[in-house]
């Protein structure tokens, strides 16, 4: 059943879309044509082969492929769908579909057609892949992708647009929810005291607020997405002298950062704390390590060194903050063996 559908949204969009890419030295030249209303519309993108490469060669900075060991996702998770990189280009984008139309209703359905107007395709027949998320700027040259790449397109321009929305998960389906002008008869949910009007991204011809029968009465999760960064602490290597029990030993670690993006991150530090575990867990030592910026899909290792004493039921603490991140935290139990004589 599935292989009828996306043989019928193949057909579809075919007949309401031409999509071309020429690669020149440097950068591909895309063109896109689809209907609007029953008018004819077309844009013309040239984009850079290297911001390309770099979303589908340099796949280890993408937020989706972090999976902790309880399954949650990294904070802040959809942010990547707002990666710095290809900003430019959707800002100039969405400038597009500004100028085509006046008022903000009809600018959200332009930009709502184009998206429906690139052909739905399973990772696993485009891709190869059982799961592959693409960037916008990849579904952008590939010219096709499944739900979620459709929904990370339109999420990066209705951005620069400046629209209002949200992200409505569904069981195995992702759409958007817009908050603009009034639209009598059609669907919304209420979030935070506003309606949000339901976006189908799938196939041509969903109007804002039109809601796919198979997903009437579905259970829904609303997902706010910002241009926060998300930092994490992806590993901690500690290693100290040998000493005696009342002595301080001379310690050292290795901590490893990422940052998953969007955009720079700034004011960075570490606090590095070794605790003795108990009812107030004792503060054995404490050290505070201002960090420089670190640029989006960056990897960096922090080598430090302090002292303390490390006693029975000794815990490593540490702590990661900077400016619009939020905090994160790393702990592990010491070796008291390997730390004493």
């Amino acid at each position: 059943m599935r292989s009828k559908i996306l043989f019928l949204l193949l057909l579809i969009s075919v007949a309401l879309s031409a999509h071309t890419v020429v690669e020149y030295d440097g950068y591909f030249e895309v063109e896109h044509s689809w209907k609007y209303n029953g008018k004819d519309c077309s844009i013309t993108l040239n984009i850079s082969t290297d911001l390309y490469d770099y979303y589908r060669n340099d796949r280890e900075h993408l937020a989706y492929v972090y999976q902790f060991n309880d399954g949650e996702v990294p904070p802040n998770y959809y942010s990547f769908m707002l990666s710095e990189h290809d900003r430019p280009l959707m800002h100039a984008l969405a400038q597009e579909f500004s100028r085509y139309v006046l008022t903000e209703k009809d600018q959200i359905e332009l930009a709502l057609s184009f998206v429906q107007s690139l052909p739905y395709a399973f990772d696993s027949d485009s891709k190869d892949e059982d799961e592959y998320v693409r960037y916008p700027v990849e579904t952008l040259v590939d010219g096709c992708g499944d739900c979620e790449d459709k929904v990370a397109l339109l999420v990066a321009l209705l951005y620069e647009m400046d629209k209002d929305f949200v992200l409505l998960v569904l069981p195995e389906h992702m759409a958007l929810g817009v908050h603009c002008d009034e639209i009598e008869g059609s669907r919304y949910l209420l979030y935070q005291g506003k309606k949000y009007y339901f976006m189908e991204t799938t196939m041509p011809n969903w109007q804002i607020g039109q809601v796919p029968e198979d997903y009437f009465g579905t259970e829904v999760e609303v997902v706010p997405v910002d241009d926060m960064p998300s930092m994490l602490i992806k590993g901690v290597r500690f290693e100290s002298e040998s000493t005696f029990v009342e002595k301080k030993a001379q310690c050292s670690l290795q901590v490893d950062l990422h940052n998953l993006g969007p955009g720079k991150v700034t004011e960075l530090e570490l606090v590095v704390r070794i605790v003795e575990r108990g009812s107030r867990n004792h503060l054995l030592a404490e050290q505070r390590y201002p960090l420089s910026d670190m640029q989006e899909g960056e990897f960096r290792t922090e080598r430090l060194s302090l002292r303390s004493l490390i006693r029975e039921n000794s815990l490593l603490q540490v702590e990661l903050a900077g400016a619009e991140v939020e905090t994160q935290y790393y702990e592990v139990a010491l070796d008291y063996s390997r730390s004493r004589r």
